[in-house]
């Protein structure tokens, strides 16, 4: 067996990459999934993202040497055919970019990820009073438009050096489906057989 085929997918907060991860895994045969946010016991992160992205936006700043471990034991163990990563920078980071075979960016329009992160963290938590997520939606919202928006727009960038920009209003399944189609249409001995 070649060694796994690694995917990774990228999106802004709210693109849909974790649900499309998710799906991609499911759909392939002996994959395994590895996801950013499952690491943050040893990921690091900038103080402040909103400095970070007044100084440059350097994603070197962020590590995830838990994720990339993970990820070279599991290429080293050789038992799965395809690794799928759900990773903030795709190729552009220099912790996997060796690794990555295919690289998807989710071309999401901030409003629609901002409805979308409002339905996950603020609609969707019944552990909370009604009035208590409408006092931290109105803070969030403040925080976005003050100075969250800019890394987000940051994120569009690493959309440059994918392999594949998909577009992120379309349905999570079509977008699986193009993901799939790519991987079929690989050249033999470039990744494994679907």
């Amino acid at each position: 067996m070649d060694k796994p085929y690694v995917i990774s997918i990228n999106a802004i907060s709210g693109g849909g990459n974790t649900t499309l991860t998710k799906l991609v895994a499911k759909s392939l045969k002996n994959s395994k999934a590895f996801h950013f946010d499952e690491f943050d016991s040893t990921n690091i992160y900038p103080e402040n993202f909103y400095d970070w992205s007044i100084r440059g936006a350097n994603i070197e700043e962020f590590d995830c040497p838990g994720m990339q471990k993970a990820i070279t034991e599991s290429i080293s163990d050789n038992v799965v055919d395809y690794i799928i990563i759900d990773f903030p920078f795709g190729r552009d980071h220099s912790r996997l970019k060796r690794d990555i075979d295919l690289s998807v960016f989710i071309d999401t329009p901030l409003d629609v990820a901002m409805a979308r992160r409002i339905i996950r963290d603020f609609i969707d938590d019944a552990s909370d009073t009604a009035d208590s997520r409408l006092k931290r939606l109105k803070e969030d919202l403040s925080y976005y438009v003050s100075r969250a928006r800019y890394p987000y727009l940051d994120a569009y960038r690493h959309k440059n050096n994918c392999d594949l920009i998909l577009d992120g209003w379309k349905k999570q399944e079509e977008i699986c489906e193009e993901i799939l189609n790519k991987i079929k249409a690989e050249p033999v001995g470039t990744g494994q057989p679907m």
